[in-house]
């Protein structure tokens, strides 16, 4: 009796330093490629380091009492706020009426599926360019088809004007990105048990009861993935910016990643260090309470 209770904690042990040995590569991965930069990047931004070099002074907290002074800098978080605000439920809404739409399997519906998941190959770069040739006032797609009757409003500088800019870079960021969001509603969809769609037809329900009452609320878990991933998307636009518009007309369309990286280019580092651990920390703080407010609702649901 005394041995074997004497057994029973060693293979207690050997039980945790069996879950360390699967956890800990990924925790080494995680470490080095998530926390080593942050700390390093909160390291940087309490000095004049110019990104060159290894000599630097500390300025202690001037570089974030610059940063909540600095209107460029201001500006273009509103921007990205903007640029989230309606991009988001845009990229949410737009994902799932295709994954609801194209649920159903067939040769045709699995060719459209591909058409749609595939800007999710092509770099922002690529459709950045692309989007040049669309957007082009005087010899792009659009213009070319503003001369067919009734659509003479498409011959606008969309790229030009600070009205219609951000609302182009949202158009080709949802034309990248809804194909994503489809694929993890169309794996929520899957999980969806076709015994309830009979029974609530059964019931008499129609389509759109159906999807109110089992539908959504049983996608609860893939919503919130989804909505997580494309806020915090959002938050880390620049590519699709940055060819499109450059950040304009003026700093219209500018994102604060933009800004950091062109403060990191000005050889100021360590002011650009600190709007990026400015940034790390609200996109935490969106992530968070996105979690926490979706998760209850899981719950609920």
């Amino acid at each position: 009796m005394t041995a074997a209770l004497a057994v029973q904690p060693r293979r207690g042990r050997f039980k945790n330093t069996g879950k360390l040995v699967f956890i800990a590569p990924a925790a080494i991965v995680f470490a080095i490629v998530i926390l080593l930069p942050i700390v390093e990047n909160l390291f940087y931004s309490f000095t004049d380091w110019t990104g060159f070099g290894s000599d630097f002074a500390f300025v202690g907290g001037q570089n974030f009492a610059r940063l909540f002074a600095d209107q460029q800098t201001i500006g273009a978080f509103w921007n990205t706020v903007e640029f989230t605000t309606f991009n988001a439920p845009l990229q949410i809404a737009l994902g799932l009426l295709l994954a609801v739409t194209l649920k159903k399997p067939g040769k045709f519906i699995s060719v459209l599926r591909t058409i749609i998941v595939m800007p999710i190959a092509i770099s922002g770069v690529v459709l950045g360019f692309l989007g040049t040739v669309i957007f082009d006032p005087n010899s792009g797609i659009l213009r070319a088809m503003s001369d067919a009757p009734g659509l003479g409003f498409l011959a606008q500088n969309w790229l030009g004007s600070s009205n219609l800019a951000m609302a182009s870079v949202i158009a080709m960021n949802l034309w990248q990105w809804s194909g994503f969001t489809m694929l993890i509603f169309l794996a929520g969809l899957s999980t969806i048990p076709a015994e309830l769609y009979e029974a609530a037809r059964l019931d008499g329900a129609g389509a759109w009861a159906q999807f109110r009452t089992i539908t959504w609320p049983l996608l609860a878990p893939a919503a919130t993935i989804n909505i997580v991933l494309t806020l915090i998307g959002g938050f880390k636009v620049f590519d699709i910016i940055y060819v499109l518009t450059q950040g304009g007309p003026g700093t219209a369309t500018e994102s604060i990643v933009m800004r950091v990286t062109s403060e990191g280019g000005f050889a100021r580092f360590g002011y650009a260090s600190a709007i990026d651990f400015a940034l790390t920390v609200v996109i935490l703080i969106v992530a968070l309470m996105s979690l926490f407010f979706l998760r209850r609702r899981e719950i609920d649901a």
